[in-house]
């Protein structure tokens, strides 16, 4: 079975009208739709962009103002994606769940009903000035669908625990202000399609506000094969340029995903269990200061 996905690199704009943000975003969706994509991802907060309708306002207060369109961007994705046939991985947004405000990626689906996940690890700044409360757990969804937004995929569990589940599509919504940011990420997703032998989608937010919270981005969206034949010896299916907004498609063949994982040189999905990672103790007696020219205590984890 092969399908077209759409990474999309959604570069925020200078808007005088949340009409303006409506229209910049369908403006992508549609683009992906019309060149054939079956699977549309935006990238995480791409919602900020409403930020430039308020100038003065304090940047720890973005999450309180922006969860107000929480509602609104959910209900939107399903109409968008019952009508067209398309599935949305909306990016994510500011949501609030029992009094707190949690980042939370949106999936729409064509029956018009909406799935969320979570992020579970939060960075220092959703922390704090922005005082978010962090996820807990991973979503099934259908299809051989995964999500995890853009930190989260920085942590092997999550994509391992995503794979058991019977994941085939890793879809990473994600905002990344410095390249050493984005590079964390994007050989995250590398690594993740290697060891999990999947499909990795990286949709990333570039642009600025020229202020806080978003002084600086950088990225681009990849569509990312694992490092095994028949796929590019590059590992990347597909590109948008650095910090330009586009939207990078490409179609993945499900049927060679799984004959890569069944019959490749290297088969580390299958291989996951088979090897023997305990650490062996020190022989008795034995003292490491002796050989090394350094010391230090044993680590606690």
């Amino acid at each position: 079975m092969t399908f077209k996905a759409a990474a999309v690199n959604f570069k925020i704009r200078r808007i005088r009208s949340d009409g303006q943000f409506w229209s910049h975003t369908l403006d992508l969706i549609s683009e992906a739709h019309e060149k054939g994509a079956s699977l549309v991802v935006l990238p995480e907060f791409f919602s900020v962009e409403l930020l430039h309708l308020v100038k003065d306002l304090a940047p720890e207060k973005a999450p309180r103002y922006l969860v107000q369109y929480a509602d609104a961007l959910e209900s939107w994705f399903s109409r968008i994606a019952e009508n067209s046939g398309l599935v949305i991985v909306g990016g994510s947004h500011f949501k609030e769940i029992d009094g707190r405000i949690r980042n939370v990626s949106p999936v729409a689906f064509p029956d018009g009903s909406i799935r969320h996940q979570e992020k579970n690890n939060l960075t220092r700044y959703e922390v704090d000035p922005w005082d978010l409360e962090r996820g807990y757990g991973l979503a099934s969804l259908p299809g051989g669908l995964g999500v995890t937004i853009c930190y989260d995929t920085e942590f092997p569990e999550a994509g391992r625990a995503l794979g058991e589940s019977g994941m085939l599509v890793h879809c990473v919504p994600a905002w990344t202000e410095t390249q050493r940011g984005f590079q964390r990420v994007r050989w995250s997703c590398l690594a993740r399609s290697v060891e999990n032998q999947t499909f990795v989608i990286h949709s990333s937010l570039v642009g600025d506000l020229g202020r806080e919270p978003i002084p600086e981005n950088y990225g681009s969206s990849a569509i990312i094969a694992p490092s095994t034949e028949p796929f590019p010896i590059t590992a990347v299916l597909a590109e948008t340029p650095v910090n330009e907004e586009g939207v990078a498609i490409a179609e993945l063949d499900l049927e060679a995903l799984i004959d890569s994982r069944n019959r490749g040189d290297v088969r580390p999905w299958l291989d996951r269990h088979h090897g023997a990672w305990s650490i062996s103790p020190e022989p008795g007696g034995y003292d490491s200061r002796s050989i090394v020219p350094w010391y230090l205590p044993p680590f606690e984890p």
